[in-house]
Order: structure tokens, then C-alpha cells, then sequence
């Protein structure tokens, strides 16, 4: 008789996952090469270089002081969240693990996302791996409703122009549309079955919509979530309109309210590495229709990426002796300096 490895299963899911991983990683990176080549052949390259060369650097450094307010004011959020759930953790903790999770989101997207980390490191504050998932999704579920509700008001209000945007009434109202759905399922009890019926996978969805459920039904923490939500999107509406001013561009309001929130909505789809690539295809598609030029709608796209990387690179210091707090996360290798 020959006896059931029951290690031989989770080995074998482990290996699945990972080639599951590589193929969507090596996906991102085609699609991104493929969009960025696309626009670079089109692009006059003399006209891209010096618009770089005459950077004006105080208006950059003040982009860059704007997304680290933005990178600070969301660890505010999410603490408050954390509350919510009857749970607490350090700010300063929270404001560091905030930092590592842009890093890992900007310099090194793969198989452990930023979100992923924030999530394991504070599991022990959340005495649950779930719980800490979905105080993580709450707060960027929150940043993401700010975001629909800026562009959708927005839209409204400068009808005339924002009509000259192809299809965009019809893309907001897709995106409202998809985040009331959003809302109605964490709180609707219709999915309980699902629950019930999914194993293991079902207790973690438990967690998660008893996680948000408490958000969401939590008038007071909720009207300071979403308070906050929209002090978070300002920095980084005012990052765009600062890296504008930086290249000599004085973005009209459609494209400040509306094409950068909706991109930057469009920029959570896991379909392009880091966000390169699709990024710089939305801003020059629709940038296009507010009389700005490709090269300039390229160039400021591109100074956008680089400013959020730059912005992230602490991460990296900051996440050198995490590990030695809490067990690092799968797949999640030992910073280099600790080696």
C-alpha cells in the first residue's frame, strides 16, 4: 500500500501558483514594453529631451513633497480603518509599512504586491491574515471611491468640456456603476451561501466582508475615511498639476479633475507592470483631445512614473530589518543589506 503525501498537495499548489505568477508577470511586461514602443516610434524624440532638459526644479521638488503627503495622509486612513475594526497599530508602524508597500508596488511588482506586505505585517495587530487583508482593501477601496466621486462631479460640472473626451460619460458612469455593485455585495447577506459553501476560502471572505461590513456601517469612522480619501486624492491630483507646471504645462481643469482620476483608476488594473505603459497610453489618448501635444502629454506621463518611484525608493531602506519583526512574507526575499 503506498501512503498520501499531504505535503505533495500544497507543493504542488505552491508550484502552480508560482508559474501562474511568472506568466502574468511576463504578461505585464509585454503589454507594457509593447504600449511604451508604440508611443515612443511616434514620438519626436529632440522635442521629448528638451522638455525634459528644462525641468523646472522647484515645481518638481514640490511634486515630490506632494505624493510623499499623499503616501503619509493614506497610513492616516488606514489606522483609522484598523479602528473600525477594533484594532490598533502603531502610526508610525503603519506610516513605514506604507512606505515598503509603495516600493514593492513601484520597484519591484511581482509575485508579493505592496498591499500583500502591509497586510503581513500587521496580521499580528489584526490577530488575522484576513482581517489584515481587508483593512488593507478597505483603504484602497476608499482612495478608489474618492477617485470615482472627483471624476463623476467633475464631469458634471464641465460638461461641455469634458464632452470633447470620447466615451468618458459612458467610462465614469461604468466606474460608479461597478463601485455601487462593490458596496451592495460586501454589505447584502445574499452572499453568505458563498460563504458557507467555499471552505477555507469562504472564512477569508467571512473576514473580509465582516471587515468592511464594520467600515462601512461605522457612520463616524466611515465620514472620516472618506474625508480623508479625498485629502489623499487632492496630493495627488496636485502631484499631476505640479509635474504640469514643471514642464511648462498649464493643464486646463478637465484634464486635472477628470482624464488624471480616471487613469489613475485605470492604473489599478493589474494588466501592465507597475502601471508603465498603460498609463502613458490613457494620458496620451486623452490628452489628445484637450489640444495637448503627444510629446507633452508622453513627457509628463512619463515625469509622473518617475516621480512615484522616486517618491517610493525609501521603501527600500525602510523595509531593511523588517523581517526581523515578523517572519517575511512568502516568496518574499531578504533584503539585500541583511543578507
Amino acid at each position: 500500500m503506498s501512503e498520501e503525501n499531504p505535503k505533495a498537495g500544497v507543493v504542488s499548489s505552491s508550484s502552480h501558483q508560482k508559474r501562474h505568477t511568472h506568466w502574468q508577470l511576463l504578461l505585464q511586461v509585454v503589454f507594457t514594453v509593447g504600449i511604451l514602443l508604440w508611443l515612443l516610434h511616434g514620438t519626436h524624440w529632440q522635442t521629448l529631451a528638451r522638455r525634459f532638459a528644462e525641468l523646472r526644479p522647484f515645481w518638481f521638488l514640490a511634486a515630490v513633497l506632494s505624493y510623499a503627503a499623499n503616501l503619509s495622509v493614506s497610513a492616516i486612513r488606514w489606522r483609522i480603518i484598523l479602528l473600525a475594526m477594533e484594532r490598533s497599530a502603531p502610526m508610525l508602524w503603519l506610516l513605514r509599512l506604507n512606505w515598503v508597500g509603495a516600493y514593492f508596488n513601484q520597484v519591484l511588482p511581482g509575485s508579493v504586491s505592496g498591499d500583500v506586505v502591509r497586510a503581513w505585517y500587521t496580521r499580528h495587530q489584526t490577530h488575522s491574515m484576513p482581517l489584515a487583508l481587508a483593512a488593507v482593501f478597505g483603504d484602497r477601496f476608499m482612495g478608489l471611491g474618492a477617485l470615482v466621486a472627483i471624476a463623476a462631479v467633475a464631469f458634471l460640472l464641465d460638461g461641455a468640456r469634458a464632452g470633447l473626451l470620447p466615451q468618458m460619460g459612458w467610462t465614469i458612469g461604468m466606474l460608479v456603476f461597478a463601485y455601487i455593485l462593490i458596496v451592495f455585495l460586501i454589505l447584502t447577506p445574499w452572499l453568505n451561501f458563498l460563504e458557507k459553501v467555499a471552505g477555507r476560502l469562504g472564512e477569508k471572505l467571512h473576514d473580509i466582508r465582516l471587515g468592511m461590513g464594520a467600515l462601512l456601517r461605522h457612520r463616524l469612522i466611515l465620514v472620516g475615511t472618506i474625508l480623508l480619501s479625498f485629502v489623499v486624492q487632492f496630493f495627488s491630483i496636485l502631484t499631476f498639476w505640479l509635474l504640469a507646471h514643471a514642464l511648462g504645462e498649464a493643464p486646463g481643469a478637465v484634464a486635472v479633475w477628470v482624464v488624471w482620476p480616471v487613469v489613475s483608476l485605470f492604473l489599478a488594473l493589474p494588466i501592465s507592470f507597475a502601471g508603465w505603459g498603460l498609463r502613458e497610453g490613457l494620458m496620451v489618448f486623452y490628452l489628445s483631445y484637450l489640444h495637448m501635444g503627444h510629446d507633452q502629454a508622453l513627457a509628463l506621463s512619463l515625469l509622473l512614473g518617475f516621480t512615484v518611484v522616486l517618491t517610493s525608493l525609501p521603501g527600500a531602506l525602510l523595509w531593511i530589518g523588517l523581517h526581523r519583526h515578523h517572519q517575511a512574507p512568502p516568496n518574499l526575499k531578504t533584503p539585500p543589506a541583511s543578507r
